[in-house]
């Protein structure tokens, strides 16, 4: 989808920190923080869970340790959204997930939307657009890890139209991942059809060929 303007829906333009509280994931301190431990009484979400179409690679999150206190107001709310702040892909998800004490690292802005303005999903959707992209690309630092800055992220605008519409366009983005999905699913059966098929050609053909053999022996 190419963004909210293209929809013919263009209202205001916000910047990001005006519509939500951002801040920086939990940085964990020690050599060991992040290590997966067996009943660590929290849970760590990582860049590696999240997909580039904003959905769960992985829903299972680390267990850990953390060596320092973890405050309340710290651990993901249902509505939460994660932005990956390091690496090259632009890419956002948003915490609808019951699984309790669960924290996003320091690889990741947290942003908080102000709910009677904008949805968390329409929010997520608009980080993962082009447009988005665009504007991340030209000021991403870094040689050996791409960072972004937490003022480029700020300084972020974005088309704010009424709820109701933010909430159809977050429909139809939803379908057309699912659509994605269930493509990539059905060319995979197919290539596994195919697949078998020729596998079982070759092998009819292997069969005919010893029949011939042993005829033209005889």
């Amino acid at each position: 989808m190419a963004g909210a303007r293209a929809l013919g829906i263009f209202e205001q333009m916000v910047k990001i920190n005006s519509i939500a509280e951002i801040r920086m994931g939990i940085t964990l301190r020690g050599r060991d923080a992040t290590r997966a431990v067996e009943n660590g009484s929290c849970r760590l979400v990582r860049i590696s869970d999240v997909s580039q179409d904003g959905t769960w690679l992985n829903a299972d999150f680390a267990q850990i340790e953390p060596a320092e206190r973890i405050r309340e107001e710290q651990f993901l709310r249902s509505g939460d959204v994660l932005f990956p702040n390091r690496g090259t892909r632009t890419t956002a998800i948003v915490f609808r997930l019951d699984t309790i004490r669960t924290i996003a690292g320091a690889q990741f802005f947290v942003l908080r939307p102000e709910a009677s303005r904008v949805l968390p999903e329409y929010l997520a959707w608009f980080l993962r657009t082009e447009e988005s992209a665009r504007h991340f690309e030209g000021r991403r630092k870094g040689t050996y890890v791409q960072i972004v800055e937490r003022r480029d992220l700020e300084e972020l605008e974005l088309p704010l139209p009424p709820l109701e519409v933010q909430r159809k366009i977050v429909d139809v983005a939803c379908l057309a991942v699912e659509e994605r999905i269930l493509g990539e699913k059905l060319a995979t059966l197919k290539a596994r059809l195919v697949a078998g098929e020729l596998l079982g050609a070759a092998r009819g053909g292997e069969r005919h060929g010893d029949t011939d053999t042993r005829t033209n022996t005889d």
